[in-house]
């Protein structure tokens, strides 16, 4: 008998039920809500919901959960400092057990990040710590408007990406005076 969640009360995304989940292979799409992941502040921001698609294999008490994480993200050039946005893909992958372990075995296992043993009893698994892993391991370092993006003038700050600027193009820094003036022989 499958106990059921009284009307009106919604499970989290980011938690399986695994009595819901069907023996052999099965997929699931969910969405996930940005603030359920509490991925902090950062040069970068999610915007909208984690589209995640899942496909689980799961034979008696085994279930492998493969799990596919789309979304997008915003934030700045590192050259023009221009608003970009672009799409942020990752990817999750785990072997959940249910059954009764002895010790040996239970830190056998726990050595694999990838394999979650869980007391025969477990009804759910909150996969929000995974997720928001899968998440921060795939942002990137930094972002670019496009390719050859010519960034902004050293002098004045100008988007040289939006034409040439009124600087001059030999106006050299003082600083590098004396190495200019030094005669090698």
């Amino acid at each position: 008998m499958t106990r059921r969640r009284p009307a009106g009360i919604k499970t989290p995304s980011t938690i399986l039920l695994l009595d819901q989940i069907e023996e052999g292979i099965s997929r699931r799409q969910v969405e996930v809500d940005i603030a359920e992941l509490d991925l902090g502040e950062g040069d970068f921001r999610l915007v909208g919901p984690l589209q995640v698609g899942y496909r689980f294999n799961r034979s008696a008490q085994t279930f492998q959960v493969l799990g596919q994480l789309r979304g997008r993200l915003t934030g700045e050039c590192c050259r023009c400092l221009e608003p970009v946005e672009q799409e942020l893909e990752a990817s999750l992958q785990l072997l959940l057990q249910r059954q009764q372990f002895s010790g040996e075995e239970r830190e056998a296992v726990t050595a694999d990040e990838d394999v979650e043993l869980l007391d025969p009893g477990a009804k759910q698994v909150d996969l929000k710590e995974r997720l928001r892993e899968a998440v921060l391991l795939e942002l990137p370092v930094r972002v670019y408007c496009r390719e050859d993006c010519k960034g902004l003038c050293p002098q004045c700050g100008h988007n040289l990406n939006s034409g040439p600027c009124a600087c001059a193009a030999d106006q050299a820094d003082s600083r590098w005076a004396a190495l200019r003036d030094l005669k090698l022989s």
